[in-house]
């Protein structure tokens, strides 16, 4: 081995904040971690268990997306229209009003119940304490009573939220017991689909109440625009009947008159001058009588006819002059002579209807005349009349379809119909929302294993102590030479009792693992300086009880069973801790060498159980004389190196002592002793420190104690490492 600087090993264990860092610190600390752990979930378990329950009900409301309506949409005054997400929203926001929140409290009388009205409630000791606290960091609004208290704390116990994207609205109420939440949440929606229907019958007596007043305004109004045509018409004479002015009827009435004497006219004009034309062509009275179609000449036509037969009759037996046939000639003549007078009177009549006819068609068109000057001057006047008539046709309107919208809001008002309606009543809830003991155990178990966790990155982050001989090298910056395991009770046991320790050990077990670390001491020592024959190390410590007497007196027992010859000398004058491994006490040692009473040869004593020697103190009072800064020390640790292969300085602990920082300049080079899991790492390394600045080299650092079977206390670098799955090659 040489002296040289050891390179660093680039090691993922050597990262403090890498994943194999992580894992032996869990491996090291998992009896903390399971332990903080296990004691953390079991009281957050426990508080979980004794804690006040919560039990949660649901109802649900929707608010309608098509509304039922009686009547035509148009004409419905009261429905709003399908509802929005503002709605639904609008909706919520009523349900938390603090009015609703008031009400289902006087409900409910919640202010007579200890459970929601703190008033009513006993104070313990920790009330008492807490209540001043609460009051000063929330303190109450001034005048606040107590149906304002539970107002508030029952608004922080409902909560009224839309179910995804649809208009159905969860109502949800907490309370200590299932049967309260579910009487809670009910109410809560029966209150809120009460006030719908209340809000509308108040709408509707609002809007019955105004279209009543405005009603009889309307009505008084129609009567005075109705009076004003009718006394209009009056002053203006354009009265009317059935939908018409006089005027206008009386000129319908004249135009029909002129119309029909103008066809009356007509018709006995033809007559007259088809009768005119059948007298001026000569016709046979026969003829003008068919177009005569009159019933007296028919008449005299038949008698003409009955004479003319028998005319003929009697002309057939009698001869011309006789008087029959006279007679019957006379009376045909007669009969003859009576058609045409007929004739002649009907023509005369009709010329003379022709003449009234036509005097009273000349008539009748004069009044026509004059009804439409009459009309014609009565127009300005029409059109006053005219807008007086449409402002009393648009004043009854408007009076009717007020009148209309008053029954259809009674109507509507009767049917107590809701913006939204009840899906579902909320059903008293089997276990509680809280605790719940199967989430409340994860959520335990969760937190104590973080709580652990920490807890465990906490002793790690304040565990300064040296563990394994990666944390030496890396926090101290010097090598680990050896690492000499713990002996347990149980591989003591073997021993005799006042031979119980390691050094007696070491020679009763040669072969043993606690047997061959020494014997990788030893070599660390021996072939440090290959070029050296003789060696003089120093073993010191940061602070007393770390075990550098036993490494001492074991590495002088496993040197001389190799065949060197090895002495130690006690430098300790506090302590003399070489004499117990004597088994006696000395009359004389070092002092009484280095003050020239004794030689060393005289006082050197040899270990019976390996044959190594050892220059012991004995016991003296205490001087204050730096003995080790004498030349004769310097001389004697010359003198013993030239006689023994391997001479041992038992040095007193580095931090405790101040003359240790003398004594470790007498050697070749000094060995510092750490005790596993207890030697702090500022200890070790401010040891170190001082004794390069007294001017001493340092080989190295043993790890002394080592629990071998502690997890994560061992690293790669370490022969220990190995232990326990080569502990078979080793004897016990």
């Amino acid at each position: 081995m040489t002296d040289g600087p050891r390179p660093e090993r680039a090691d993922a264990s050597r990262d403090p904040f890498g994943l194999w860092a992580l894992v032996r610190m869990l491996y090291r600390r998992w009896g903390l971690i399971f332990g903080v752990g296990a004691a953390f979930a079991a009281a957050a378990f426990a508080a979980t268990m004794v804690a006040p329950r919560d039990y949660r009900a649901t109802s649900l409301v929707m608010v309608n997306a098509r509304q039922e309506r009686v009547v035509a949409a148009s004409e419905d005054v009261l429905s709003p229209a399908a509802p929005d997400s503002a709605v639904v929203d609008s909706e919520i926001e009523v349900i938390k009003s603090p009015e609703l929140i008031a009400r289902l409290v006087d409900a409910l009388s919640l202010t007579e119940d200890p459970a929601w009205n703190d008033r009513l409630r006993a104070k313990g000791p920790l009330a008492q304490i807490l209540d001043p606290i609460k009051a000063a960091l929330k303190p109450p609004a001034p005048g606040q009573s107590a149906r304002d208290d539970v107002a508030d704390k029952l608004a922080e116990a409902i909560e009224a939220r839309r179910r995804g994207l649809s208009y159905v609205i969860e109502i949800t109420a907490r309370a200590g017991t299932a049967l309260e939440a579910q009487k809670i949440a009910n109410t809560m929606a029966d209150l809120y689909l009460q006030s719908q229907v209340e809000a509308r019958e108040e709408t509707a007596r609002r809007a019955n109440s105004w279209l009543t007043d405005r009603l009889d305004t309307l009505r008084e109004e129609v009567q005075q625009k109705d009076a004003a045509v009718q006394a209009y018409r009056a002053e203006t004479g354009l009265l009317s009947s059935e939908g018409q002015s006089l005027t206008e009827q009386q000129i319908s009435n004249v135009q029909n008159s002129v119309l029909q004497a103008q066809a009356d006219l007509a018709e006995k004009e033809a007559r007259y001058r088809q009768l005119q034309q059948l007298i001026r062509a000569g016709s046979s009275p026969a003829s003008i009588a068919d177009a005569l179609n009159s019933s007296v000449i028919r008449d005299l036509r038949t008698r003409e006819a009955d004479i003319a037969r028998r005319q003929s009759d009697v002309e057939s037996r009698y001869l011309g002059n006789h008087p029959s046939v006279l007679s019957i000639r006379s009376e045909r003549a007669d009969i003859q002579r009576q058609i045409q007078e007929e004739i002649q009177r009907i023509s005369t009549n009709l010329g003379n209807e022709v003449g009234v006819a036509r005097a009273r068609l000349e008539t009748m068109r004069g009044s026509l005349t004059n009804a439409r000057g009459e009309l014609a001057g009565a127009n300005s006047a029409e059109v006053r009349l005219r807008e007086l008539e449409r402002e009393a046709a648009a004043a009854r309107g408007v009076y009717e379809g007020y009148l209309q919208r008053l029954q259809q809001i009674a109507d509507q008002e009767r049917l107590h119909t809701t913006v939204s309606r009840l899906i579902s009543h909320a059903r008293a809830p089997e276990t509680p929302f809280f605790p719940n003991m199967r989430i409340a155990l994860a959520i335990a178990a969760a937190a104590g294993l973080l709580f652990g966790f920490g807890a465990g990155l906490i002793a790690e982050a304040l565990d300064h102590t040296i563990n394994t001989t990666d944390d030496l090298e890396q926090r101290v910056g010097m090598p680990a030479i050896a690492s000499i395991p713990a002996l347990r009770e149980g591989a003591l046991r073997s021993l005799p009792p006042m031979d119980r320790n390691p050094a007696r050990y070491l020679v009763e077990k040669p072969m043993s693992a606690f047997a061959e670390s020494i014997r990788v001491l030893r070599t660390a020592v021996v072939y440090s300086q290959l070029d050296r024959d003789k060696r003089v190390v120093a073993i010191t410590s940061a602070l007393p009880a770390e075990g550098k007497t036993t490494m001492s007196i074991c590495l002088a027992r496993i040197a001389a069973m190799s065949g060197q010859s090895v002495i130690v000398v006690d430098c300790d004058l506090r302590r003399r801790s070489l004499n117990a491994f004597l088994e006696r006490e000395p009359r004389q040692g070092l002092l009484q060498v280095l003050s020239r009473e004794a030689s060393w040869r005289d006082v050197v004593t040899q270990d019976p159980q390996s044959h190594a020697d050892v220059l012991p103190l004995a016991a003296a009072a205490f001087n204050p004389r730096d003995v080790f800064g004498l030349q004769e020390t310097r001389d004697l640790v010359q003198e013993l190196a030239e006689v023994y292969d391997l001479v041992i300085l038992d040095c007193p602990p580095m931090l405790a002592v101040a003359e240790t920082r003398v004594v470790v300049t007498l050697a070749d080079f000094v060995v510092v002793v750490a005790q596993w899991g207890k030697s702090a790492t500022h200890a070790v390394r401010t040891t170190i420190e001082q004794t390069l600045q007294a001017g001493a080299p340092v080989l190295g650092v043993a790890l002394n104690r080592v629990d071998t079977n502690a997890p994560g206390r061992s690293s790669y670098s370490d022969t220990l490492y190995y232990y326990q799955a080569q502990k078979h090659y080793y004897s016990s």
